[in-house]
């Protein structure tokens, strides 16, 4: 009887411990990379929701703020030099809706 108790009370707290973890979901985004003919990298990012994002892309600190329309497609955004890598570019896109400040960069 103990030991039946004992499994009923494991499985319900592994049940609490697998649903009470809190979730961080990021709207999917799409980043695409390429290299011009003198070797500069550029990335471009693409909305794959029907939500407005408020965006940027970073590369050595500096950041470029914008938003994207549902299923919209940015520019390209090229680093300064050849001396650069995809690896050195971060992108990063939200809902808006939490970012109001991001509402001056709308076109």
């Amino acid at each position: 009887m103990k030991n039946t108790l004992m499994k009923k009370h494991f499985i319900y707290l592994a049940f609490l411990g697998i649903f009470s973890f809190p979730v961080n979901a990021l709207p999917k985004i799409n980043v695409e990379h390429n290299t011009s003919m003198q070797g500069v990298p550029s990335v471009r990012v693409t909305n794959e929701t029907t939500l407005v994002l408020a965006c940027y892309v970073a590369i050595d600190g500096y950041k470029k703020k914008f938003v994207l329309q549902p299923f919209g497609i940015s520019q390209w955004f090229s680093a300064a030099s050849n001396a650069y890598q995809h690896t050195n570019f971060s992108t990063w896109c939200d809902s808006i809706e939490f970012y109001p400040k991001y509402r001056k960069y709308l076109g």
